[in-house]
């Protein structure tokens, strides 16, 4: 019962900084229900895809209460949003069923993976927060080319990570296009939105490969989704409310901060599962 008590809060914080970083929730999830699959028994085999499945739906609760609140207070860019989310959608299928879903996608590569881009990550953020970018280029060269390779990107990240993308998107889009980080969040969860949803009906589907019953359905866990998703769906309307509230710059340090804290522990978990 105490996992589930945690779930709980990891859900009320992951829900808060999934609507105020733009980011779904992952880089909480993914600390959290490691420890709470290891002590249900899921097979060590097949701990990375259970933990991957299982964030990747409470980001999908995470986005949905978010873009609710973006839809209704009109802030909403659809365009955007279904460039990306379409080449998002085919780029997580591939790599979830082609990469995620095998045997050598191991705890220590899962690590190795989540390390690496949070790090490119982290420096580039930390290099926008220190200059003044100029104002959002409309119309770049190649714009629908450039989303559609953000949706690319984002969605790999997504099925091989568990993060949701947007550690992908906000960044390209803050560097790239020179969006204001509210309006790259506000899009960065409406894609998120799109690409859990489907990453959600495929894990349902999917078949593990060692035996294991806990009131699941391929690789998504029920108490630990609901646990997570009621802490998410309560918190992430009031962090899309807190990120009207705060400066650019501001959000930026936060991002940053937590993709430092989530480096810090997954550099711990990679000496002890080397890749």
């Amino acid at each position: 019962m105490t996992d589930f008590f945690f779930l709980f809060l990891a859900g009320l914080v992951g829900g808060f900084l999934g609507g105020l970083l733009g980011i779904g929730g992952g880089i909480i999830y993914i600390i959290v229900i490691p420890v709470t699959l290891q002590h249900l028994g899921v097979p060590m085999n097949e701990l990375v895809q259970y933990t991957i499945a299982n964030s990747i739906v409470a980001t999908l609760f995470s986005s949905a209460s978010a873009n609710y609140y973006l839809v209704r207070s009109r802030n909403f860019h659809l365009p955007e949003v279904l460039i990306i989310s379409g080449f998002s959608v085919i780029s997580a299928m591939l790599v979830l069923h082609g990469i995620v879903n095998t045997y050598w996608y191991s705890r220590g590569t899962f690590n190795l993976i989540i390390v690496l881009l949070l790090l490119y990550m982290l420096l580039k953020t930390l290099v926008n927060a220190f200059r003044i970018l100029p104002a959002e280029n409309m119309e770049p060269e190649g714009r629908r080319l450039k989303l559609g390779l953000a949706g690319l990107a984002s969605g790999a990240v997504s099925a091989l990570s568990g993060l949701g993308g947007g550690v992908i998107i906000i960044p390209i889009l803050n560097s790239v296009f020179r969006m204001d980080i509210r309006k790259a969040n506000s899009i960065s969860l409406g894609v998120i939105g799109i690409t859990s949803f489907t990453m959600t009906i495929s894990s349902l589907l999917e078949s593990p490969r060692y035996p294991f019953s806990y009131y699941n359905v391929g690789y998504v866990i029920f108490p630990v989704v609901l646990a997570l998703s009621v802490g998410v769906m309560i918190a992430s309307p009031f962090g899309v409310k807190a990120s009207n509230l705060l400066s650019s710059k501001l959000i930026g340090y936060l991002f940053s901060f937590f993709l430092a804290l989530v480096i810090l522990r997954k550099i711990i978990e990679l000496a002890a599962f080397p890749a």
